[in-house]
């Protein structure tokens, strides 16, 4: 079976982090009762614990996709919580070219006035396919180019389409 999934997310920032802290205070409360003492009951200690855990683990295992299917010729944009994906198949473009190309941006998060505010240029690969019609059909962002590479490398074995990649410094 020819397929190639796409996950779109990171562990370490936005509602992944959210995710992974409510898992860790979780965690914590479920375990505080054996190292502290509380006027809490235990059964009000489990409920919350396990209610955060649950959350957190909702939050950290969501995340957005795309998903080809070269040998039914068909893709799905999905969403998946907690393994589960959502989302309706599509009929997939005959794909005939695919690029690995540089991409920058500057990236600078708002001021709320708690964490520090960091700016700075973020350098990124992006794998682009294209159709017969030279259309730009779906683009997959990398931020390691051996890993882009790899990727693009996998897409056109499968879709036995060109890949091209241009020398980048």
């Amino acid at each position: 079976m020819k397929t190639f999934n796409y996950k779109k997310r990171n562990f370490f920032s936005g509602p992944h982090l959210l995710g992974l802290i409510l898992l860790l205070v979780g965690i914590f409360v479920l375990v505080s009762p054996t190292f502290l003492e509380s006027g809490s009951s235990l059964e009000k200690v489990i409920t919350v614990g396990v209610v955060t855990l649950t959350i957190g683990l909702i939050i950290f295992s969501s995340y957005s996709g795309v998903l080809l299917d070269f040998s039914k010729n068909r893709y799905k944009n999905y969403f998946s919580i907690v393994g589960f994906r959502f989302g309706e198949w599509s009929l997939l473009p005959q794909i005939s070219k695919i690029e690995v190309l540089p991409y920058s941006f500057k990236s600078q998060n708002v001021p709320n006035g708690i964490s520090p505010t960091l700016s700075g240029t973020v350098n990124s690969f992006k794998v682009i396919l294209y159709s017969k019609s030279s259309q730009s059909v779906f683009s997959f962002d990398y931020s390691n180019l051996n890993k882009a590479i790899k990727k693009a490398n996998q897409i056109a074995n499968d879709s036995n389409s060109d890949l091209i990649i241009p020398s980048i410094q």
